[in-house]
Protein backbone atom coordinates (compact mmCIF):
# COMPACT_ATOMS: atom_id res chain seq x y z
CA UNK A 1 0.00 0.00 0.00
CA UNK A 2 1.36 3.43 -0.98
CA UNK A 3 2.42 5.58 1.95
CA UNK A 4 0.46 8.81 2.53
CA UNK A 5 2.81 11.85 2.50
CA UNK A 6 3.12 13.52 5.88
CA UNK A 7 2.51 17.27 6.24
CA UNK A 8 3.81 19.64 8.93
CA UNK A 9 1.84 22.84 9.60
CA UNK A 10 4.32 25.20 11.24
CA UNK A 11 2.61 28.13 12.93
CA UNK A 12 4.80 30.98 14.20
CA UNK A 13 2.92 33.29 16.53
CA UNK A 14 3.30 36.18 18.92
CA UNK A 15 0.29 37.59 20.77
CA UNK A 16 -2.30 36.19 18.37
CA UNK A 17 -5.14 35.56 20.84
CA UNK A 18 -7.64 37.42 18.65
CA UNK A 19 -7.18 34.87 15.87
CA UNK A 20 -6.05 31.74 17.71
CA UNK A 21 -9.37 29.92 18.13
CA UNK A 22 -10.56 30.46 14.56
CA UNK A 23 -7.12 29.60 13.15
CA UNK A 24 -6.81 26.25 14.93
CA UNK A 25 -10.46 25.36 14.25
CA UNK A 26 -9.73 25.57 10.54
CA UNK A 27 -6.60 23.46 10.96
CA UNK A 28 -8.60 20.87 12.89
CA UNK A 29 -11.16 20.65 10.08
CA UNK A 30 -8.63 19.56 7.43
CA UNK A 31 -9.79 16.55 5.41
CA UNK A 32 -6.25 15.27 4.88
CA UNK A 33 -5.28 12.71 7.56
CA UNK A 34 -1.48 12.89 7.77
CA UNK A 35 -0.88 16.19 9.55
CA UNK A 36 1.18 17.38 12.50
CA UNK A 37 0.99 20.91 13.94
CA UNK A 38 4.01 22.71 15.39
CA UNK A 39 3.47 25.99 17.25
CA UNK A 40 6.54 28.22 17.59
CA UNK A 41 5.75 30.94 20.12
CA UNK A 42 7.77 34.16 19.96
CA UNK A 43 7.40 35.08 23.66
CA UNK A 44 3.65 35.78 23.65
CA UNK A 45 2.31 37.71 26.63
CA UNK A 46 -1.41 37.20 25.95
CA UNK A 47 -3.71 34.15 25.97
CA UNK A 48 -2.53 32.71 22.65
CA UNK A 49 -0.97 29.51 23.97
CA UNK A 50 -3.73 28.82 26.45
CA UNK A 51 -6.29 28.99 23.63
CA UNK A 52 -4.24 26.76 21.34
CA UNK A 53 -3.63 24.17 24.06
CA UNK A 54 -7.35 24.01 24.73
CA UNK A 55 -8.49 23.90 21.09
CA UNK A 56 -5.67 21.78 19.64
CA UNK A 57 -4.11 19.69 22.45
CA UNK A 58 -2.21 17.46 19.99
CA UNK A 59 -0.09 20.37 18.75
CA UNK A 60 3.60 20.50 19.63
CA UNK A 61 4.31 23.86 21.29
CA UNK A 62 7.80 25.32 21.25
CA UNK A 63 8.02 28.13 23.81
CA UNK A 64 10.63 30.88 23.65
CA UNK A 65 11.61 33.81 25.82
CA UNK A 66 12.69 35.80 22.77
CA UNK A 67 10.98 37.12 19.64
CA UNK A 68 12.79 35.67 16.63
CA UNK A 69 10.42 37.21 14.09
CA UNK A 70 8.52 35.21 11.50
CA UNK A 71 11.56 34.11 9.51
CA UNK A 72 13.67 33.20 12.50
CA UNK A 73 10.73 31.40 14.05
CA UNK A 74 10.04 29.36 10.93
CA UNK A 75 13.72 28.47 10.57
CA UNK A 76 13.78 27.07 14.09
CA UNK A 77 10.37 25.45 13.82
CA UNK A 78 11.49 23.61 10.68
CA UNK A 79 13.92 21.60 12.82
CA UNK A 80 10.92 20.04 14.62
CA UNK A 81 8.92 19.33 11.45
CA UNK A 82 8.79 15.71 10.33
CA UNK A 83 6.75 16.21 7.16
CA UNK A 84 7.73 15.65 3.56
CA UNK A 85 5.71 18.83 2.95
CA UNK A 86 5.58 21.91 5.17
CA UNK A 87 3.10 24.78 5.52
CA UNK A 88 4.51 28.07 6.82
CA UNK A 89 1.34 29.30 8.49
CA UNK A 90 0.27 32.64 10.01
CA UNK A 91 -2.17 33.02 12.90
CA UNK A 92 -4.42 35.44 10.98
CA UNK A 93 -4.97 32.97 8.11
CA UNK A 94 -7.91 30.53 7.98
CA UNK A 95 -7.53 27.41 5.85
CA UNK A 96 -10.30 25.82 3.80
CA UNK A 97 -10.91 22.23 4.89
CA UNK A 98 -9.45 20.88 1.61
CA UNK A 99 -6.35 23.12 1.68
CA UNK A 100 -3.83 20.39 2.55
CA UNK A 101 -5.50 17.74 0.39
CA UNK A 102 -5.43 19.97 -2.69
CA UNK A 103 -1.81 20.91 -1.99
CA UNK A 104 -0.69 17.28 -1.77
CA UNK A 105 -2.53 16.44 -4.99
CA UNK A 106 -0.69 19.22 -6.84
CA UNK A 107 2.72 18.48 -5.36
CA UNK A 108 2.49 14.84 -6.39
CA UNK A 109 1.56 15.85 -9.93
CA UNK A 110 4.31 18.52 -10.34
CA UNK A 111 7.61 17.24 -8.90
CA UNK A 112 9.44 20.47 -9.82
CA UNK A 113 7.07 22.57 -7.68
CA UNK A 114 8.90 23.87 -4.63
CA UNK A 115 6.13 26.18 -3.37
CA UNK A 116 2.36 26.39 -3.83
CA UNK A 117 0.31 29.55 -3.69
CA UNK A 118 -3.33 29.35 -2.61
CA UNK A 119 -6.15 31.63 -3.66
CA UNK A 120 -6.31 33.79 -0.55
CA UNK A 121 -9.41 35.86 0.09
CA UNK A 122 -10.30 38.26 2.90
CA UNK A 123 -12.43 38.24 6.04
CA UNK A 124 -13.57 40.58 8.78
CA UNK A 125 -11.90 39.63 12.04
CA UNK A 126 -14.75 41.05 14.17
CA UNK A 127 -17.10 38.27 13.20
CA UNK A 128 -14.70 36.20 11.09
CA UNK A 129 -17.06 36.74 8.17
CA UNK A 130 -15.39 35.57 4.97
CA UNK A 131 -15.75 37.53 1.75
CA UNK A 132 -14.93 37.21 -1.94
CA UNK A 133 -12.36 40.01 -2.12
CA UNK A 134 -9.00 38.68 -3.24
CA UNK A 135 -6.09 39.15 -0.88
CA UNK A 136 -3.46 37.56 -3.11
CA UNK A 137 -2.88 34.93 -5.76
CA UNK A 138 0.89 35.27 -5.46
CA UNK A 139 3.58 37.79 -6.33
CA UNK A 140 4.20 39.23 -9.75
CA UNK A 141 7.13 41.46 -10.68
CA UNK A 142 7.51 44.38 -13.11
CA UNK A 143 10.45 45.64 -15.14
CA UNK A 144 10.75 48.49 -12.65
CA UNK A 145 11.17 45.72 -10.05
CA UNK A 146 7.95 46.70 -8.36
CA UNK A 147 6.50 43.56 -6.76
CA UNK A 148 2.77 43.31 -6.07
CA UNK A 149 0.16 40.89 -4.79
CA UNK A 150 -1.62 39.68 -7.92
CA UNK A 151 -5.34 40.39 -7.79
CA UNK A 152 -5.28 42.20 -4.43
CA UNK A 153 -8.50 44.10 -3.79
CA UNK A 154 -10.37 42.60 -6.75
CA UNK A 155 -13.71 40.87 -6.35
CA UNK A 156 -13.31 37.16 -7.08
CA UNK A 157 -15.30 36.61 -10.28
CA UNK A 158 -13.42 33.52 -11.38
CA UNK A 159 -10.68 35.47 -13.15
CA UNK A 160 -7.97 33.46 -11.35
CA UNK A 161 -9.29 29.93 -11.82
CA UNK A 162 -6.36 28.65 -13.88
CA UNK A 163 -3.64 26.65 -12.16
CA UNK A 164 -0.40 28.20 -13.35
CA UNK A 165 3.19 28.92 -12.55
CA UNK A 166 3.82 32.34 -10.97
CA UNK A 167 6.93 34.35 -10.14
CA UNK A 168 6.74 33.65 -6.41
CA UNK A 169 4.48 32.49 -3.62
CA UNK A 170 3.33 35.05 -1.00
CA UNK A 171 4.02 34.34 2.64
CA UNK A 172 0.58 34.26 4.29
CA UNK A 173 0.44 30.46 4.17
CA UNK A 174 3.01 28.96 1.83
CA UNK A 175 2.89 25.22 1.07
CA UNK A 176 6.38 23.78 0.45
CA UNK A 177 8.17 20.65 -0.63
CA UNK A 178 10.63 19.90 2.16
CA UNK A 179 13.36 18.96 -0.33
CA UNK A 180 13.08 22.42 -1.94
CA UNK A 181 13.39 24.14 1.43
CA UNK A 182 16.50 22.17 2.31
CA UNK A 183 18.00 22.89 -1.11
CA UNK A 184 17.30 26.63 -0.73
CA UNK A 185 19.19 27.12 2.53
CA UNK A 186 22.24 29.37 2.56
CA UNK A 187 24.76 28.29 5.18
CA UNK A 188 21.98 26.44 7.00
CA UNK A 189 19.58 29.41 6.98
CA UNK A 190 16.32 29.37 5.01
CA UNK A 191 14.35 32.58 5.59
CA UNK A 192 16.85 35.42 5.91
CA UNK A 193 17.06 36.43 9.57
CA UNK A 194 18.81 39.68 8.69
CA UNK A 195 15.43 40.80 7.33
CA UNK A 196 13.62 39.97 10.61
CA UNK A 197 10.29 40.80 8.97
CA UNK A 198 9.02 41.85 5.52
CA UNK A 199 10.19 40.66 2.09
CA UNK A 200 11.65 37.38 3.40
CA UNK A 201 8.95 35.57 1.40
CA UNK A 202 9.89 37.39 -1.82
CA UNK A 203 13.54 36.67 -1.11
CA UNK A 204 12.91 32.94 -0.61
CA UNK A 205 10.58 32.63 -3.62
CA UNK A 206 13.09 34.38 -5.89
CA UNK A 207 15.92 32.21 -4.55
CA UNK A 208 13.95 29.02 -5.10
CA UNK A 209 13.32 30.07 -8.69
CA UNK A 210 17.05 30.69 -9.23
CA UNK A 211 17.71 27.19 -7.91
CA UNK A 212 15.22 25.65 -10.36
CA UNK A 213 12.14 25.24 -8.12
CA UNK A 214 8.76 26.47 -9.35
CA UNK A 215 6.08 28.45 -7.52
CA UNK A 216 2.64 27.26 -8.64
CA UNK A 217 -0.71 28.97 -8.06
CA UNK A 218 -3.45 26.46 -7.17
CA UNK A 219 -6.97 28.01 -7.25
CA UNK A 220 -8.54 24.99 -5.54
CA UNK A 221 -6.42 25.70 -2.46
CA UNK A 222 -8.45 28.34 -0.59
CA UNK A 223 -7.59 30.40 2.49
CA UNK A 224 -8.72 33.68 4.06
CA UNK A 225 -6.41 36.37 5.44
CA UNK A 226 -6.94 39.46 7.59
CA UNK A 227 -4.23 41.52 5.94
CA UNK A 228 -2.85 44.49 7.85
CA UNK A 229 -0.63 45.74 5.02
CA UNK A 230 -0.74 45.46 1.26
CA UNK A 231 1.29 45.25 -1.94
CA UNK A 232 -0.73 46.23 -4.96
CA UNK A 233 -0.67 48.70 -7.83
CA UNK A 234 -1.58 52.26 -6.89
CA UNK A 235 -3.67 54.17 -9.43
CA UNK A 236 -2.60 57.67 -8.33
CA UNK A 237 0.01 59.29 -6.10
CA UNK A 238 -2.77 60.07 -3.61
CA UNK A 239 -3.76 56.40 -3.53
CA UNK A 240 -0.11 55.52 -2.92
CA UNK A 241 0.21 58.04 -0.07
CA UNK A 242 -3.03 56.88 1.57
CA UNK A 243 -2.01 53.23 1.51
CA UNK A 244 1.50 53.99 2.78
CA UNK A 245 0.10 55.93 5.72
CA UNK A 246 -1.93 52.91 6.78
CA UNK A 247 1.34 51.10 7.50
CA UNK A 248 3.27 51.86 10.74
CA UNK A 249 6.52 53.78 10.21
CA UNK A 250 8.86 50.99 11.35
CA UNK A 251 7.19 48.54 8.96
CA UNK A 252 7.60 50.97 6.06
CA UNK A 253 11.30 51.27 6.88
CA UNK A 254 11.74 47.50 6.99
CA UNK A 255 9.87 47.06 3.72
CA UNK A 256 11.99 49.73 2.02
CA UNK A 257 15.29 48.32 3.28
CA UNK A 258 14.49 44.65 2.74
CA UNK A 259 13.24 45.18 -0.80
CA UNK A 260 16.64 46.58 -1.74
CA UNK A 261 18.46 43.81 0.11
CA UNK A 262 16.38 41.30 -1.87
CA UNK A 263 17.48 42.89 -5.15
CA UNK A 264 21.13 42.83 -4.14
CA UNK A 265 20.91 39.20 -3.11
CA UNK A 266 18.94 37.74 -6.04
CA UNK A 267 19.01 39.93 -9.13
CA UNK A 268 21.25 39.46 -12.17
CA UNK A 269 23.16 42.64 -12.93
CA UNK A 270 22.66 42.07 -16.67
CA UNK A 271 18.88 42.16 -16.17
CA UNK A 272 19.09 45.44 -14.27
CA UNK A 273 21.03 46.98 -17.16
CA UNK A 274 18.40 45.81 -19.64
CA UNK A 275 15.65 47.42 -17.56
CA UNK A 276 17.75 50.38 -16.45
CA UNK A 277 15.29 53.16 -17.39
CA UNK A 278 12.10 51.74 -15.80
CA UNK A 279 14.14 50.66 -12.79
CA UNK A 280 15.92 53.98 -12.21
CA UNK A 281 12.72 55.95 -12.88
CA UNK A 282 10.95 54.11 -10.08
CA UNK A 283 13.94 54.36 -7.74
CA UNK A 284 14.18 58.12 -8.20
CA UNK A 285 10.44 58.59 -7.70
CA UNK A 286 10.49 56.39 -4.61
CA UNK A 287 13.49 58.25 -3.18
CA UNK A 288 11.93 61.70 -3.57
CA UNK A 289 8.57 60.52 -2.25
CA UNK A 290 10.33 59.10 0.80
CA UNK A 291 12.43 62.25 1.23
CA UNK A 292 9.32 64.47 1.25
CA UNK A 293 6.72 62.32 3.00
CA UNK A 294 8.68 59.71 4.99
CA UNK A 295 12.14 61.14 5.70
CA UNK A 296 12.69 58.79 8.65
CA UNK A 297 12.43 55.84 6.29
CA UNK A 298 15.66 56.97 4.63
CA UNK A 299 17.53 56.14 7.82
CA UNK A 300 16.98 52.49 6.86
CA UNK A 301 19.84 52.97 4.37
CA UNK A 302 22.17 52.96 7.39
CA UNK A 303 21.17 49.42 8.37
CA UNK A 304 21.17 48.49 4.66
CA UNK A 305 24.87 49.29 4.39
CA UNK A 306 25.60 47.64 7.74
CA UNK A 307 23.99 44.42 6.47
CA UNK A 308 25.40 44.67 2.93
CA UNK A 309 28.62 42.65 3.50
CA UNK A 310 26.61 39.72 4.93
CA UNK A 311 24.06 39.93 2.10
CA UNK A 312 26.84 39.93 -0.50
CA UNK A 313 28.32 36.82 1.10
CA UNK A 314 24.92 35.10 0.84
CA UNK A 315 24.65 36.26 -2.78
CA UNK A 316 27.97 34.64 -3.66
CA UNK A 317 26.81 31.39 -2.09
CA UNK A 318 23.55 31.52 -4.07
CA UNK A 319 25.07 32.51 -7.41
CA UNK A 320 27.48 29.59 -7.23
CA UNK A 321 24.47 27.22 -7.28
CA UNK A 322 21.96 28.81 -9.67
CA UNK A 323 20.19 26.56 -12.18
CA UNK A 324 18.58 29.15 -14.47
CA UNK A 325 19.77 31.87 -16.83
CA UNK A 326 19.09 35.63 -16.62
CA UNK A 327 16.86 35.19 -19.69
CA UNK A 328 14.68 32.64 -17.88
CA UNK A 329 14.18 35.06 -14.99
CA UNK A 330 13.43 37.98 -17.32
CA UNK A 331 10.34 36.28 -18.71
CA UNK A 332 8.60 37.02 -15.40
CA UNK A 333 9.14 40.79 -15.62
CA UNK A 334 6.00 42.51 -16.88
Amino acid sequence: MEKTPFVSINLVVRNGATYAKACVEHIRQQTYPGIEVNIFDNDSTDETLRIIEKELPAARIIRNSKNYGFGGGQNRCLKYAEGEFVVFHCIDVLLDKNFIEEGIRTMERIPSAGALQAKILGYNKRGFEKNDIIDTTGFEIYRSRRIINRGHGEKDRGQYEKQEEIFSYEGASGFFRRAALEDSKINGELLDEDFFWYADDIDLGWRMRLLGWKSVYVPTMIAWHDRQTTKRLKKTIFDFIRLRREVPAYKRALDYRNFHLTLVKNEFLSNVFKDFFPFIKREIALFFYTLIFEPRTLFSWISFFVLLPRIMKKRRNLMARIQVSPHEIRRWYK
